[in-house]
């Protein structure tokens, strides 16, 4: 069993030192990996890993992920292997299929169907390993250099597709909402994660044992309260119950001794020992993270 990372995934920032302060703070609460987004009117993804390196000592830097239509696989590869130089090998590089059709809209890119953005995810994974295994292709002479590649999804493809090329296959445990143009997510129960996780799998073979498993926490409340925070979180979540709310993979509830034994068996259940986090709750889940070093 793969002992846990965590990631913190990192809002924009109005200045270099306001940037400069969340990397280093994220650092100095333990966090393994500084993760941005690719969304439009957020900080490029980039240029913002190479600024948190620089400010980092050791803390590994990923993006998370990108939206694959944003990007030329040719041009995309530049960004990598620079980024990747720049930040002394500490890049991870996470690719999804975009889920905001109004990014797609604004970028004068054609939203199309579930089947067609997977189409360009798995062109786009396939090019850039491709082209990361023979940097000469595009006239660089350094030797070949590939950091990990997360593969983020939810659906029967993108699973399959994050089971033959990825080495970290992160788990969404949410769907769009049917009609949102916003990116509005509906989280998934925990027996729908389980029914994913089988049969990334499945599909996996041999290889599951070898792709780590990230799943990001889309709330963390640390309270001796647990089951009125539950009931409250499923009035804003009325597809859900508060018992399956609890139960989610995307939620953490409870003190911090609790959340910490929600991982150890959120880990036995879904091999999920790579969990990331909102900003928003760096600080509160540094006791977390604290209890279950080394582990």
């Amino acid at each position: 069993m793969r002992k846990f990372r965590f990631g913190v995934n990192l809002n924009s920032a109005t200045s270099h030192q306001e940037w400069t302060d969340k990397c280093r703070a994220a650092e100095s609460h333990g966090f393994d990996v500084l993760t941005v987004p690719d969304h439009l009117g957020v900080q490029a993804p980039f240029p913002a890993l190479v600024a948190a390196a620089a400010v980092t000592e050791s803390v590994r830097v990923s993006t998370f992920v990108l939206n694959s239509a944003f990007w030329n696989p040719v041009l995309l590869t530049r960004e990598v292997m620079t980024t990747d130089r720049l930040t002394d090998r500490r890049l991870e590089v996470g690719l999804g299929t975009g889920y905001v059709r109004s990014e797609f809209d604004k970028a004068g890119l054609d939203w199309g169907t579930a089947g067609s953005r997977v189409d360009g995810l798995e062109r786009t994974a396939a090019e850039l390993t491709r082209l990361l295994a023979n940097p000469r292709e595009l006239g660089d002479t350094q030797p070949p250099s590939r950091p990990p590649l997360l593969i983020g999804g939810n659906g029967d493809r993108v699973l399959g597709l994050a089971a033959r090329h990825a080495d970290i296959a992160a788990f969404t445990g949410a769907v769009l909402k049917r009609g949102a143009t916003r990116g509005t997510l509906q989280l998934l129960d925990a027996d729908t994660v389980a029914e994913r996780v089988a049969y990334f799998e499945k599909v996996a073979g041999d290889r599951a044992c070898e792709i780590e498993r990230n799943i990001l926490v889309q709330a963390v409340v640390v309270t001796d309260r647990r089951r009125e925070a539950a009931e409250t979180l499923s009035r804003r979540m009325p597809h859900l119950t508060a018992d399956q709310v609890t139960d989610a993979p995307t939620v953490l509830i409870g003190t911090a001794k609790e959340i910490a034994e929600q991982l150890l068996e959120r880990r036995e259940r879904y091999g999920f020992s790579y969990v990331s986090v909102h900003e928003s709750a760096m600080t509160e889940f540094t006791p977390v993270m604290e209890s279950l070093s080394g582990q």
